[in-house]
C-alpha cells in the first residue's frame, strides 16, 4: 500500500512539474489540460487548482476559470474561498452583479466564519470595493468584535493613501486589542514617513487620547519619540504614567531611552518626577541609579583631540583626572544633586544605594572638586558595599580623593591595609603613585620592578610602569641640581593631582629660572605650555614652546604651536608654515605622516 501511494504522488509531481514546463514554454492549454486532470483526480489539490486560477485570470480566460471553480464548488459546497473566487471571476467578467450577488450569498452562508471575512476583505481591498469593505467590516465586527480585521483594514487605507480612514482603524486596533500595539506603532510610524500623513496622524492620536488616555497616551508618547519630538513625548507619557500604577517603571525606561538619545534633560525630568512621587524604595533606588548614569553621560573630556601625543596623558601616573566637564547646566546640576543627596538619606534598605553613593562621590570628585563631601559619599559607599570586586573599585577613588586632598598617608595606609588581604595590580599602582609624587624615587623604582613580575604581559599596567620606570632613571639623576629641579616637577604633579593649576605652574616656572641646566626642564617647559593652554592663555603657551628649541621636544613644540594657530588663533597661514616646518627640517620623523595628512586636510578644507 505503502509503495503504490509513493508511486502516485511520484507520479503527481512529475506531472506538475510538466505542466509548469509547458506554462513557461507558452504552452497554456496543454498546461491547463494536465492541471484539470490533477485537479478531477484529487479535488484538494490546493497547488493545481491555484495554478490553474493563476492562469485563467493571468490570460483573462474568465469563462473557463468560472466553469472551473463551479464545478469544484459540486465537489466542496462549503469552501468558502470558491465562492470569493466565483465571484471576482464573474468581477472581472464584467458581470458584477452576478458577482455581488454571488458574495453576498456567501455572506449569509458563512457568516459565522471569521475566516471567511479576511478572505473578501482581501478580494474586495485587491479591486478597491470601499463599500463592500465597509459593509463587511460592519457585518464582522457585530459578530467578532469592534476592532475586527482593523489591522488588516488600516494597511489597505494606508497602501491607498487614505490615512484618516487608516488611523481610525488602527486607533480602533489600539483601543481594543491592546497586545497588537507593537504592531500597529510600526505601522503608524511607516505612514509618518509621508508627509501628507503627519498632521493626520497628529490630530488623530491628540484627539483619540483625550478620548482613551489609559489606550493611547502612551503610543502617542512613544510616535513623538521616533520622531525626535522630545519634548511632545515626554509630555505625553508624564499624563499616561499618571493614570497608570505601573507607569514609573516605564517612565524609568523612557528615561533612559532619552539618555541614549542626548536628551539629558527630559530623562533628568524623568527620574525626578519618580523620586518625588513614587513610594516604592525600589522603583525611587533605580530611578536614582539611572540619574547618576546620566549624570556620568553629561561628563566628557575637556581636552580637544591633538594631532600628536604632546604628554603622557593616557599613562595613569600622569593623566588628569579633572580634564572633564559636564554638560548639564550648573543650576539643574545643582537642583538634581540636592534631590539625589536628599533622596539617598531615605533608601537605607536598597541594593543599589552603594553604587549610587560610589556615583554621586565621583561627581564631587571630578566635577565640582569638591573633595571632602567626595570622602563622605565614597566611604558611605563602601560602608554599604557587599560586593568585593565593586570594594576596590571604591578605594582606588578613595584614594584619588586622599591625594587631591595632599593627605598622602592616610592614602598609603589605606592601601596597605587593603593590599594585606588583595595583592590587585590597580591597587599596587595606587601605591607607586604616592611614592612617585612623593619623591621617593628609589623606593619607587623597586616598587615598579616587583610590581611589573605581578602583570600579565598585555596588560596597559604594563607599558605605564615601564614609562614611569623609564622617566625616572632619566631625569632623577645622580646630580643635586637634577635631583632638586625634579623634586619641583614632582610638587607641580601632585598639585595638578589637587586641581591647583596656578601653583603647579609656579612650580615649573621656578625649575626655569633656577635649573636652567636640569634634564627635566624640557619637560617640564612642555607641561607648561600645556597648562597655559588649559587656562586659555595661548600666548604665553606659544612663548613657552619657543624655549623647547634646541631640545628632544622641539618638534612636538612646533606641532603644538601650529595647532595653537590653527584652531585657536585662527591663523591658518602661519600653522601651515609650521606643519611644513616639521616635513621640510624633520622628513624622517616619527610624526611626518599625521602631519601630512593634516596639511592635507587643511588644503581640502580650504578649496
Amino acid at each position: 500500500m505503502a509503495m503504490l501511494v509513493a508511486k502516485d504522488s511520484s507520479l503527481l509531481n512529475a506531472s506538475l512539474k510538466t505542466a509548469r514546463f509547458l506554462e513557461n514554454k507558452g504552452d497554456i492549454d496543454a498546461a491547463i489540460s494536465i492541471y484539470k486532470d490533477i485537479v478531477q483526480k484529487n479535488p484538494y489539490h490546493h497547488i493545481a487548482a491555484q495554478n490553474l486560477n493563476s492562469i485563467f485570470i493571468t490570460h483573462k480566460r474568465y469563462e473557463e476559470g468560472i466553469d472551473f471553480i463551479e464545478m469544484r464548488l459540486s465537489v466542496q459546497p462549503n469552501n468558502y474561498k470558491l465562492y470569493s473566487e466565483l465571484g471576482e471571476y464573474y468581477y472581472l467578467n464584467g458581470q458584477e452583479d452576478i458577482a455581488f450577488s454571488i458574495w453576498n450569498d456567501a455572506n449569509i452562508k458563512f457568516k459565522s466564519n471569521r475566516s471567511y471575512y479576511r478572505q473578501m476583505l482581501t478580494t474586495y481591498s485587491k479591486y478597491g470595493l470601499d463599500d463592500s469593505i465597509d459593509e463587511i467590516l460592519n457585518s464582522g465586527r457585530k459578530r467578532f468584535g469592534k476592532a475586527f480585521l482593523s489591522y488588516e483594514s488600516g494597511v489597505y487605507y494606508q497602501t491607498k493613501g487614505a490615512y484618516d480612514k487608516s488611523m481610525d482603524q488602527f486607533i480602533l486596533n489600539l483601543v481594543h486589542e491592546p497586545r497588537q500595539a507593537g504592531m500597529i506603532e510600526r505601522r503608524i510610524l511607516l505612514m509618518s514617513d509621508k508627509e501628507e500623513a503627519i498632521p493626520i496622524i497628529d490630530k488623530k492620536l491628540t484627539s483619540f487620547s483625550k478620548i482613551f488616555p489609559m489606550k493611547l497616551l502612551n503610543i502617542t508618547s512613544e510616535y513623538h519619540f521616533k520622531k525626535q519630538n522630545y519634548s511632545e513625548a515626554y509630555k505625553y507619557k508624564l499624563q499616561w504614567v499618571l493614570l497608570d500604577k505601573e507607569g514609573h517603571k516605564e517612565l524609568i525606561k523612557f528615561g533612559n531611552q532619552l539618555r541614549e538619545e542626548n536628551q539629558f534633560k527630559f530623562s533628568m525630568d524623568a527620574y525626578e518626577f519618580i523620586l518625588k512621587h513614587s513610594a516604592e524604595p525600589k522603583i525611587k533606588g533605580k530611578a536614582l541609579l539611572e540619574m547618576a548614569k546620566t549624570f556620568e553621560k553629561q561628563i566628557v573630556p575637556l581636552n580637544q583631540e591633538h594631532l600628536i601625543p604632546y604628554f603622557y596623558d593616557d599613562n595613569i601616573f600622569f593623566k588628569n583626572p579633572f580634564q572633564i566637564h559636564s554638560l548639564i547646566s550648573e543650576e539643574h546640576l545643582k537642583t538634581s544633586l540636592e534631590l539625589y543627596d536628599s533622596i539617598l538619606v531615605s533608601l537605607d534598605d536598597s541594593p543599589i544605594l552603594s553604587e549610587a553613593y560610589f556615583k554621586l562621590g565621583k561627581i564631587h570628585y571630578s566635577i565640582l572638586q569638591d573633595f571632602d563631601r567626595a570622602y563622605f559619599l565614597l566611604n558611605q559607599s563602601l560602608s554599604k558595599n557587599d560586593d568585593n570586586s565593586f570594594r576596590k573599585e571604591i578605594l582606588i577613588s578613595i584614594t584619588d580623593v586622599l591625594i587631591a586632598q595632599g593627605q598622602m598617608e592616610s592614602a598609603l595606609e589605606l592601601l596597605q591595609k587593603e593590599l594585606n588581604n588583595d595583592i590587585s595590580p590597580q591597587l599596587k599602582m595606587r601605591k607607586i603613585l604616592i611614592h612617585f609624587l612623593k619623591d621617593n624615587a628609589d623606593y619607587t623604582l623597586d616598587l615598579i620592578d616587583s610590581t611589573i613580575l605581578t602583570i600579565e604581559i598585555n596588560s596597559n599596567l604594563l607599558n605605564d610602569l615601564m614609562e614611569l620606570k623609564s622617566i625616572i632613571e632619566r631625569y632623577h639623576s645622580d646630580t643635586s641640581i637634577d635631583q632638586t629641579a625634579f623634586k619641583h616637577f614632582l610638587k607641580a604633579e601632585n598639585y595638578l593631582r589637587m586641581e591647583k593649576v596656578g601653583d603647579a605652574i609656579n612650580e615649573l616656572i621656578f625649575i626655569n629660572s633656577n635649573f636652567k641646566d636640569s634634564k627635566v626642564l624640557p619637560l617640564a617647559n612642555m607641561r607648561l605650555s600645556l597648562l597655559y593652554f588649559k587656562l586659555n592663555d595661548f600666548q604665553m603657551a606659544l612663548e613657552t614652546c619657543l624655549l623647547l628649541q634646541d631640545t628632544y621636544l622641539y618638534q612636538k613644540a612646533l606641532i603644538f604651536s601650529a595647532e595653537i594657530y590653527e584652531k585657536k588663533l585662527f591663523e591658518k597661514d602661519k600653522a601651515l608654515q609650521l606643519y611644513m616646518k616639521i616635513l621640510n627640517e624633520y622628513p624622517f620623523s616619527v610624526y611626518s605622516e599625521p602631519v601630512r595628512y593634516h596639511i592635507r586636510s587643511i588644503q581640502e578644507e580650504r578649496g
